[in-house]
């Protein structure tokens, strides 16, 4: 199954994300509202920069089999920016996405980082500087952040064919590369 050669293939980079973006600090305390404020600004940049692309490469049969308009996060992330008088202006290159499965390698980072949005959200709403936040990206899902990760990788494996594994890989390859090119 495409979703767990994709986990086992991008395991180092998604660690080597994790480290880039001090992800240990929102477990033992130390994860500041600088920090916040930064990687919901490196969210917002990596969903600027793919979001549309991604959506516009899927299928209509795999974009209702994934109910995909209800996936897109970045009317969510601009609520959080918004709160912390974070500025929307950017200016990223144009990404090109070589198919359907290269589209759904970089969903799989999307979806995978809503997954653990849940778990931040959560970790940081225990820390008082956090508390009066909403974490509107990060809970964008709600109650079916489990449900729609499963969706996602039911989909994923039912379409995704052993010719196309490399390109899917290729994508979520591109999608963490993205994240690491962001200045901490």
């Amino acid at each position: 199954m495409i979703s767990e050669i994709l986990k086992a293939n991008t395991k180092i980079l998604h660690d080597r994300v994790e480290a880039h973006f001090n992800s240990q600090r929102i477990f033992d305390g130390r994860f500041s509202v600088v920090d916040y404020r930064n990687l919901i600004r490196y969210n917002y940049l990596f969903l600027l920069q793919f979001e549309d692309a991604v959506f516009s490469a899927v299928t209509p049969k795999n974009a209702q089999q994934l109910d995909l308009e209800k996936r897109r996060k970045l009317a969510s992330i601009k609520k959080d920016m918004d709160v912390l008088n974070i500025e929307e202006s950017a200016t990223l290159t144009p990404v090109e996405i070589k198919n359907e499965a290269e589209a759904f390698g970089i969903l799989y980072v999307m979806e995978g980082s809503t997954l653990g949005g849940n778990v931040i959200a959560k970790q940081l709403s225990k820390h008082p500087d956090f508390q009066d936040l909403s974490f509107s990206y990060f809970r964008c899902y709600g109650e079916n952040t489990g449900s729609y990760w499963k969706n996602f990788k039911q989909v994923l494996d039912q379409e995704i064919t052993v010719e196309r594994h490399q390109d899917c890989i290729s994508g979520a390859e591109k999608a963490y590369q993205f994240l690491l090119s962001l200045s901490v």
